[in-house]
């Protein structure tokens, strides 16, 4: 990282083989059975040619990509998607039959509020909403895994970012990596933020104009006030809702000691830390989402068009929060490259490239305030622990030496891309030496139209924008159910 300019690391996979997926080890080692029992069976020419043409093909299956993965990277996408599709499980009513249901009157294409038992869908697994005491009140929570793993939600905003100067755009940065490297340390499993574009209600200036009004004009007369009606019913086409969110995950396996209660207090203290963090980076966390707080985040994440029609039970008395029944909706549909909810239609994508070069702090702007479709940017961020960390960084800095020595000893020139992942893994080392925290993070968007025809448009404008970012998206087709729910507040989406 240089003075106003960051640069993100190359995306690395270590597993069992280190970096060779078993699925790859696996397609090698077929071919390579298949060209032996070839020989061995016909021992000619003929068979040499089916032994090479058959390793030839595992190997492309496991190195040359297709779509952004590679062959046996969509073996089981298109194994699930297809059992799914046999099973039914593509299509699911999340209202069960002979459950009431209580509709909006104007609208009969949204539930909002039902009455009756509702499960979550199937991409969610066992989740449920559950209160946290907290001052006399209740803190929501998402709780997975019969209770293990607990996932709140803060409010916040973060005014003037982007019109701040370059000095300031750092130390709120910094700011915010110092919660991060807090985190590692801690009971937290994972933080993550969502910033979720939406229509506006669009009806602020009218109140206004309505409260603020001389009684002795008649708008309806007036030719300045029917000018600025004109304006205002312009311009509430063009208005949207801006809204950031801040999930804070804990699990038990980060506790020393799991007593009752317990992870209950670590969530609480793990969010009071992360807004304490972000009040120095100037970062307003309003509050903490109560259980029907949250349910109400929920439900609009799967249809931000229920925004008008929360407003609406808002000014009827009903309130602006919802029971856990009516967080989930009441049918969803997923199609190989799409997934219907209710009267919603979504396309998720994962931010497959971050940059390749230097960036400065607001790089993502164009794609967080640009555009005029509705959508939600996720990322989520895993804090590592700092010792294993440091000796993964010493022993990719030894494993870079050894293939250097072995090229020059072999005679093979090094390329500028050699030489830039040797620098690379030198200064990562170097940087977790001095002390820095490690993380991995994953970033989603989800796009969201009213039929197919305005979701292709908003994913059009959407893959625009995040190129002006400097990132290359791909669409998760064939994973879209599961695939919606990393940009929820949920903090998903890392493996």
């Amino acid at each position: 990282m240089s003075i106003g300019r960051y640069r993100f690391g190359d995306s690395i996979h270590r597993g069992p083989l280190g970096a060779v997926r078993p699925g790859q080890a696996a397609l090698g080692l077929a071919g390579a059975v298949w060209a032996i029992a070839c020989l061995d069976l016909s021992p000619s020419g003929t068979g040499l040619l089916a032994g090479v043409s058959g390793l030839l093909i595992a190997l492309a299956s496991a190195t040359m990509p297709v779509g952004g993965r590679t062959v046996e990277q969509w073996v089981p996408v298109v194994c699930g998607w297809l059992t799914s599709l046999v099973s039914g499980r593509a299509r699911s009513i999340c209202r069960p039959p002979g459950t009431s249901v209580t509709l909006l009157s104007g609208d009969s294409s949204r539930v909002l509020v039902r009455d009756g038992a509702s499960p979550p869908l199937r991409a969610l697994g066992a989740a449920r909403i559950v209160g946290v005491d907290y001052r006399g009140g209740l803190v929501g929570a998402v709780s997975e895994r019969r209770g293990r793993r607990l996932t709140s939600v803060l409010v916040a905003k973060a005014p003037g970012f982007a019109l701040a100067d370059l000095d300031e755009q750092e130390q709120r940065l910094a700011v915010w990596a110092s919660v991060l490297q807090a985190a590692a340390h801690g009971a937290v499993r994972r933080i993550a933020w969502v910033q979720r574009t939406a229509p506006a209600q669009g009806d602020g200036l009218a109140r206004w104009l309505y409260d603020q009004r001389d009684p002795d004009i008649d708008l309806a007369s007036d030719r300045i006030a029917r000018s600025y009606l004109e304006l205002m019913a312009h311009s509430a086409q063009a208005v949207q809702d801006h809204e950031v969110l801040i999930a804070v995950q804990v699990d038990t396996a980060r506790l020393r000691r799991d007593h009752p209660g317990e992870l209950q207090r670590a969530l609480i203290s793990a969010c009071e830390r992360v807004a304490s963090g972000l009040e120095r980076a100037r970062v307003r966390t309003d509050r903490a989402l109560t259980p029907g707080g949250l349910a109400r985040a929920l439900r609009v994440g799967y249809d931000p068009y229920a925004h008008a029609h929360l407003a609406a039970l808002r000014a009827a008395g009903r309130g602006d929060e919802l029971t856990e029944r009516s967080a989930w909706p009441a049918a969803a549909s997923e199609s190989w490259g799409s997934y219907q909810v209710d009267a919603a239609v979504h396309a998720t994508f994962e931010i497959a490239g971050w940059p390749r070069t230097d960036v400065g702090p607001a790089f993502l702007s164009p794609l967080l305030t640009g555009g005029t479709h509705v959508r939600s940017v996720a990322v989520c961020f895993a804090p590592l622990d700092p010792r294993r960390s440091l000796a993964q960084a010493e022993a990719d800095v030894t494993r870079s030496e050894t293939d250097r020595h072995q090229r020059h000893r072999l005679g093979q020139i090094e390329t500028a891309r050699h030489r830039q992942a040797q620098d690379a893994t030198h200064q990562r080392e170097s940087e977790l030496a001095a002390g820095h925290t490690e993380v991995r993070l994953a970033g989603y968007i989800t796009v969201t139209g009213t039929d197919p025809d305005e979701l292709e448009q908003a994913c059009e404008e959407t893959i625009t924008l995040a190129a002006r970012s400097h990132l290359e998206l791909r669409r998760l087709y064939g994973q879209q159910a599961h695939a919606f729910t990393f940009t929820l507040p949920l903090c998903r989406g890392l493996k």
